[in-house]
């Protein structure tokens, strides 16, 4: 079996040889080098082994020198892998840099060059390479023997331990940290969809004239991949050094997993607080406590005045998604619209509220309702396939008013689910004809009722379609035209499906009565709903 080599290529890439250009034959550069030796006439060039890279230093040998023409010529007869000489203000000459070329013999200039020092420093690697590996290794476990700080940490010292460009991106291919020409590199290979996919693990991507490792970083070992870390690998990345460049990037991932793991704990201890704080202002809104007034205070919650409360609910969310992760991406996007406001995790969602001090700054909903909705729409636009919604409750005052517009805006998120709307926001109040509704779809008994009228459609259309028809049929007033456009299908089409929604029904859809109660199961059914313990 041949011994483990290296190429000129791995040896310029270790950084050992400061400040150098390929001038050319750079197609050799993958030509293995058996030997480093400082050359000291042309005439020796031929008498030297096949494989060997000549050092020649700036009294013997300059790369604008008219013996170089000479040198390349003898040195490709020979075999050898490379000259390294000294460049001069002078430029080279185009003939000498296509001479090189034309034997693949690599001709790489050095502005400041001592020819021993050159091969003392080349040596090690190239008589053993492993050790070339090892240094990758033992650089990467010395700057991630602690987790990195964050995302930027972690990119800035994995470039600087490869020499290699990197980038961070998110389990559905966006960007994070690091080097965005990486993370152009990759386009769209590959898809969202396979970051996504159980069972992550390495691979190598071609991307472009590139090769491009892509690390998952995970935080469960068996769960799926949080981050990949996508390193463009140099062309000279091969053999004895790819596989430590690999293991050392592998380093970095599970050592940034256990920053990741730490933040999520964080995280959630502080959710807990502030879940557990509400529960106590709930509980006790007309006597909270000192410690409770300190505590919420130190949050940056208002207790007096007059507050309005909104519920977020998530409809659905693709497995990419890191829920854990969307309290703070609301409360970004909500602060960029001028709603500054705490998230508090709940069983069915996140609720905050916003504090005005007078009645008549708190009357109109409509602000805010809009502010929630532009929030929602950009954090559904970062997430594709995520739904979320939100319910608006009216303005109440004091302490105790916040438990008030809490359990309207509860009420309200379920008008919202129903709508199917992207980020859809409801507001409801205390004479708003709004609350029977919500309370007929807060109600389970009857929402199993709407599931059993509806139960012989979709027995016999599992795909939903016919609900689908149906509901968007009675919303559009019995039009078979709107509900068409709506569908992106045609009215006669609208119009056989009804016929054959009319004959499985269990329900006169003339009658005013009937009528209401599948419109209201239409609207409820195929809905994911989450009743509070």
């Amino acid at each position: 079996m041949a011994s483990p080599s290296v190429n000129l290529g791995q040896l310029l890439d270790l950084g050992l040889l400061k400040r150098y250009e390929v001038l050319g034959g750079e197609a050799g550069l993958r030509r293995p080098v058996r030997v480093v030796v400082v050359g000291s006439t042309i005439h020796e060039i031929s008498e030297l082994a096949a494989g060997s890279v000549v050092v020649f230093g700036r009294e013997q040998l300059t790369l604008d020198d008219l013996a170089m023409d000479i040198a390349i010529r003898l040195a490709g007869s020979a075999g050898l892998s490379g000259i390294i000489a000294a460049r001069t203000p002078r430029q080279v000459p185009l003939v000498t840099r296509r001479l090189a070329d034309r034997f693949a013999l690599p001709l790489i200039g050095v502005d400041d060059i001592a020819p021993a020092g050159v091969v003392a420093a080349f040596d090690p690697y190239v008589r053993a390479p492993e050790i070339a590996g090892l240094r990758v290794l033992g650089d990467a476990a010395r700057r991630f023997q602690r987790p990195p700080a964050n995302a930027n940490a972690l990119t800035s010292s994995l470039s600087a331990t490869l020499g290699e460009p990197v980038a961070l991106i998110d389990a559905e291919s966006r960007f994070v940290a690091g080097d965005p020409e990486v993370h152009a590199l990759l386009g769209t290979c590959p898809t969202a969809e396979e970051l996504g996919g159980p069972h992550p693990v390495a691979v190598t991507v071609r991307a472009g004239e590139a090769d491009v490792l892509l690390q998952p970083v995970q935080v469960d070992p068996a769960g799926l991949a949080v981050y990949w870390i996508a390193v463009r690998l140099p062309g000279s990345a091969a053999g004895v050094l790819l596989e430590p460049i690999r293991r050392a990037v592998a380093i970095a991932a599970l050592s940034f997993a256990v920053h990741v793991a730490g933040d999520a704990v964080r995280v959630e201890r502080e959710h807990r607080r502030r879940s557990l704080l509400l529960n106590e202002i709930l509980e006790q809104p007309d006597d909270p406590g000192r410690r409770t007034v300190e505590r919420a205070t130190a949050l940056g919650w208002r207790l007096a005045g007059w507050h309005t409360a909104v519920q977020v609910q998530v409809s659905h969310a693709p497995s990419a998604v890191r829920l854990s992760a969307l309290g703070a991406e609301l409360e970004e996007q909500l602060a960029e619209r001028g709603v500054t406001v705490t998230l508090v995790e709940r069983a069915e969602g996140w609720v905050f509220w916003s504090t005005a001090e007078a009645e008549a700054d708190a009357a109109d909903p409509g602000p805010l309702t809009k502010r929630v909705n532009t929030a929602l729409a950009a954090v559904e636009a970062e997430h594709p396939g995520l739904r979320l919604c939100a319910g608006v409750g009216g303005a109440h005052a004091g302490t105790a008013g916040i438990g008030r517009s809490a359990d309207q805006a509860r009420q309200a998120v379920l008008l919202a689910r129903t709508t199917r709307r992207p980020a859809a926001v409801e507001h409801i109040d205390a004479v708003s004809a709004r609350r029977l509704l919500a309370g007929w779809y807060g109600s389970a008994p009857l929402r199993g009722a709407a599931a059993d009228l509806l139960a012989p459609l979709q027995e016999a259309d599992p795909s939903g379609e016919l609900v689908r028809t149906l509901r968007c049929y009675l919303d559009c007033q019995s039009s078979a035209k709107a509900a068409g456009d709506l569908l992106g299908v045609h009215r006669n089409t609208v119009m056989q499906r009804m016929d054959r929604v009319t004959q499985l029904l269990p329900a006169d859809l003339d009658d005013p009565d009937d009528r209401l109660a599948v419109h209201l199961a239409a609207r409820a059914v195929d809905v994911q709903w989450e009743d509070p313990a």
